[in-house]
């Protein structure tokens, strides 16, 4: 991402179907209301594809937006009527967290209405027919930032719970009341400070690993840092540091280096953390196998490991 600046003065909030990389279809969507429980998708699941560099973006359930309410500097072209340089976080709804921020596109170009322009690259093949998926959005791709699925921790309030400030029933979420200036605000803070860590140089401080960089792949999406992995294995060993089950052992060359490693407090809650430095291999980090890293996140606050021994006896 090459700009640090968020246009706080054209901003929307979508709500979408929680998914892993919105690049195509997922199974067991949920959250998505009743059209994507019923159909399996929604028009939202490419999202963040990589398409001759822009991402193309669905407003749920029809793809439309109130422009005014974003800004009154709306434009037009074949496409129809628009705004540009528009901040767009997306939220997705998960069961007991409600919405969380999953990614967000910067700069981008928001149509009132939804796109069908036929681009091969949108089709959807499901259940024998293809169906093209709308957008209403076109974003440049190193504009555009997916958070892991495992780091979304930032809420949106629902209104009914937090003095009538916050998000309803529909999907959109307009800011242009005064009364929700200050969680909008409050929201792009956190949002900035992941923009801000994302475009930093100082990957490595004291050996600590910033896993806030973003490094740019299929989109810009936010990944733990291999090196911090690396050395946490170096550390603590390459089997799993809860019940001591080494693949290598059981599986032979096969699970030869293969262990998981788990974040003891999730990234997205470390990285924004008052006076984060970087990750601590150490501290920070812990080798899990399959089973052990399943159950610690059996919950939506994770165990930590010393529970889960706790729970098998072991001291």
């Amino acid at each position: 991402m090459q700009s640090n600046s968020i246009n706080r003065s054209k901003v929307v909030f979508i709500n979408l179907t929680e998914m892993d990389e919105y690049n195509g279809l997922e199974a067991n969507l949920k959250g998505g209301g009743g059209f994507v429980e019923q159909n399996g998708y929604g028009h939202e699941i490419f999202n963040f594809r990589h398409d001759n560099g822009k991402c193309y973006g669905y407003t749920p359930p029809y793809g439309k937006i109130n422009l005014p309410r974003i800004s009154k500097e709306i434009s037009h072209d074949a496409l129809g009527d628009y705004i540009d340089d528009v901040f767009v976080v997306f939220t997705c709804s998960r069961e007991s967290e409600g919405r969380i921020i999953c990614g967000f596109y910067q700069h981008a170009r928001v149509y009132a209405e939804p796109v069908n322009d036929d681009r091969s690259t949108r089709i959807i093949e499901i259940n024998g027919r293809s169906v093209f998926a709308e957008y209403n959005i076109i974003c440049n791709v190193e504009y555009a930032i997916l958070i892991d699925r495992n780091d979304r921790v930032k809420q949106l309030p629902h209104s009914a719970r937090n003095n009538g400030v916050g998000h309803g029933q529909k999907s959109v979420w307009y800011v242009d009341e005064p009364q929700r200036q200050k969680l909008k605000n409050d929201l792009l803070d956190y949002v900035e400070i992941l923009i801000n860590q994302a475009n930093s140089s100082d990957e490595y401080k004291y050996h600590l690993h910033d896993e806030s960089r973003t490094y740019i792949t299929s989109t810009k999406q936010i990944y733990r840092s291999q090196a911090a992995r690396s050395e946490c294995i170096r550390l603590k060993g390459c089997r799993c540091n809860i019940c001591g089950f080494d693949f290598e052992k059981v599986y032979g060359e096969l699970g030869k280096d293969y262990i998981e490693v788990h974040h003891i407090t999730p990234v997205g809650k470390l990285s924004t953390a008052e006076g984060y430095e970087g990750t601590d291999p150490e501290m920070d980090l812990i080798p899990l196998c399959s089973n052990c890293h399943s159950m610690i996140h059996r919950r939506k606050e994770p165990y930590q490991p010393d529970e889960i021994k706790a729970l098998l006896g072991i001291k």
